[in-house]
C-alpha cells in the first residue's frame, strides 16, 4: 500500500476491509487514546470498533490493530517512528477546536466538507500556518526546551488556562455505564 494513496479499505488477513477513513471518527479514536480511564485493550478494542466498517472477528484482532496504527499513523511504518524527544505538545480532546481551526484554515473548511481523509487531515494540521494551535504548539516546546524568553513567560502566564496540558480524563455517567456492560460481556464471553 503506497502513502500516494489515500486508503478506504486495509487487509486483515488477506481480505481488505472497509474503514471509516473520514477524518472526523479517527479524531474520535485520537481523544480516546488519550483517555486516562481506559485501559490500552480497551483502548484498542475501541478503536477497531470506530475504525472497521465492518465487525472484525476477535482473533484478526493483532492485524486489524497492526493496520489501524499504520493507517492512523498515516502509513509510517510503526518500527520507524521516533518518539519526539519533547513528548507530547498537543492533546486531541483539549485542544480539539484549535486543532480543528488550523486544519479547516489550510483545508479551507474541513468541518463544512461532507469527507475528508484522514490523511488530508493530518496533512493539513502539518501545513497549518500561524493559528492558536501553532502558537499553543510552539509555546509547549518551549517551555519543555526552558528555552522561553521574557515574553513567553508572559505569554503563559496570561494563557495558562489553554496552554497546560491536563492529564485526565473522566468518563460522563454515561459512557461509565457502556463501558461497564461492555467489560460485563468480555467477562461472559
Amino acid at each position: 500500500m503506497s502513502i500516494l494513496t489515500l486508503p478506504k479499505t486495509l487487509p486483515v488477513r488477506g481480505v481488505d476491509c472497509e474503514i471509516n477513513s473520514d477524518f472526523r471518527p479517527c479524531f474520535g479514536i485520537m481523544q480516546v487514546f488519550e483517555r486516562a480511564d481506559l485501559t490500552d485493550a480497551e483502548k484498542l478494542v475501541i478503536m477497531i470498533g470506530i475504525l472497521y466498517v465492518d465487525e472484525i472477528p476477535p482473533e484478526q484482532y493483532d492485524e486489524a490493530i497492526d493496520r489501524a496504527l499504520w493507517f492512523l499513523d498515516g502509513g509510517e511504518p510503526l518500527e520507524d517512528k521516533v518518539p519526539s524527544r519533547y513528548g507530547r505538545l498537543y492533546s486531541w480532546e483539549q485542544d480539539a477546536k484549535y486543532i480543528i481551526s488550523a486544519a479547516d484554515q489550510t483545508i479551507g473548511g474541513c468541518r463544512g466538507k461532507e469527507y475528508v481523509h484522514w490523511w488530508e487531515f493530518t496533512a493539513a494540521l502539518m501545513e497549518s500556518k500561524e493559528c492558536v494551535f501553532s502558537t499553543l504548539t510552539h509555546q509547549r516546546k518551549l517551555k519543555k526546551q526552558g528555552k522561553q524568553s521574557k515574553h513567553d513567560r508572559e505569554w503563559w502566564a496570561e494563557n495558562k488556562d489553554i496552554a497546560e496540558l491536563k492529564t485526565k480524563v473522566t468518563l460522563t455517567t454515561e459512557e461509565q455505564a457502556t463501558l461497564n456492560e461492555f467489560n460485563k460481556l468480555l467477562v461472559q464471553g
